[in-house]
């Protein structure tokens, strides 16, 4: 592995490590003290454990164990259908997320925890006096999480769970990330606030919680929308030559004029993967710096375009 490679892994290791840890914060500090929901894989362990503690079960037993426990399947389905080494970043994700969730201490909001568990236990509905706390919770703990979770994805890394299950969707059926995963939290949202606890306000708050968490996500993590690339350079062989075999990807040649010139050149088209945009500059600007480049999006496409993944 030549030094590029380890810095490379260096810096994905360490957005892992520090996106897990500030969802793990997320979690722990803003979300548990209102009884509000994660999302994606963390949600579903915060639904098994609370399910086990309405039947007197497994008291005791720390989030961080049901967020360990509920990802070992997802882990599977990553190795099979998204690639060996982004699973490897989310396993390290899953268990830096749970180490953290186990480690934290109760943050300043936890005050709030011991009301809303009598108001569940005695079946009384939260009242208004507790609508801005758990609201402002609600935000601040979907805002952290959707940063955590877009840059993990950004980077080529995971933060584990419904990221997996996402990623592997976004390969193979082109599904939006933040679409696949809002639809799964929202139904989590229903099943553990209103169903479980009979706190239909907090399903609500969950659920705006999760809208922001999943327009964050997609905001951040472009992976798999696309862009077009027009690029006007006089070294046009060179660097279609460089994209098609370093990158694998198609390219289309123009015949152009100059408006000022009026010298004859090609222009190149190219689709790409938006997170590959960094990638092409990179080979154009090794040919020719003042190359002109345009860029357009690309809301979809029929033909032949592998996709890839990004780690």
């Amino acid at each position: 592995m030549d030094k590029k490679k380890i810095i490379d892994f260096a810096l994905r290791l360490l957005v892992v490590i520090a996106s897990n840890v500030l969802l793990s914060f997320a979690t722990v500090w803003f979300l548990e003290p209102a009884k509000l929901f994660s999302g994606g894989a963390t949600g579903l362990a915060q639904l098994a454990q609370r399910l086990f503690l309405k039947f007197g079960l497994l008291e005791g037993v720390n989030l961080g164990w049901f967020i360990l426990i509920v990802n070992i399947p997802i882990m599977i389905i990553g190795i099979k259908f998204v690639s060996l080494k982004f699973t490897i970043f989310s396993l390290v994700a899953v268990g830096v997320q749970s180490l953290t969730t186990i480690l934290l201490p109760e943050g300043p909001f936890a005050f709030l925890k011991p009301e809303i568990e009598e108001l569940i236990e005695s079946k009384k509905q939260i009242g208004i006096e507790y609508y801005g706390i758990i609201l402002t919770l609600a935000i601040c703990g979907g805002v952290l999480a959707g940063v955590a979770s877009g840059f993990a994805l950004k980077f080529g890394t995971s933060t584990g769970g419904f990221d997996v299950l996402g990623q592997a969707l976004a390969l193979k059926k082109n599904i939006s990330i933040g679409t696949f995963t809002m639809l799964l939290n929202v139904l989590i949202a229903i099943l553990g606030g209103g169903v479980l606890q009979s706190q239909w306000l907090i399903a609500l708050f969950t659920i705006i919680r999760m809208v922001l968490n999943s327009l964050i996500v997609d905001k951040i993590h472009t992976s798999y929308t696309f862009t077009a690339l027009h690029i006007f350079s006089n070294e046009a062989e060179k660097i279609s030559y460089d994209i098609m075999n370093e990158m694998g990807r198609g390219v289309t040649f123009e015949d152009v004029t100059g408006g000022f010139s009026h010298k004859k050149s090609l222009e190149i088209y190219c689709v790409v993967s938006t997170y590959e945009i960094e990638r092409a500059l990179k080979i154009i600007h090794r040919y020719d710096k003042n190359a002109f480049v345009s860029m357009t999006p690309v809301k979809r496409i029929s033909g032949r375009f592998i996709k890839k993944t990004i780690v």
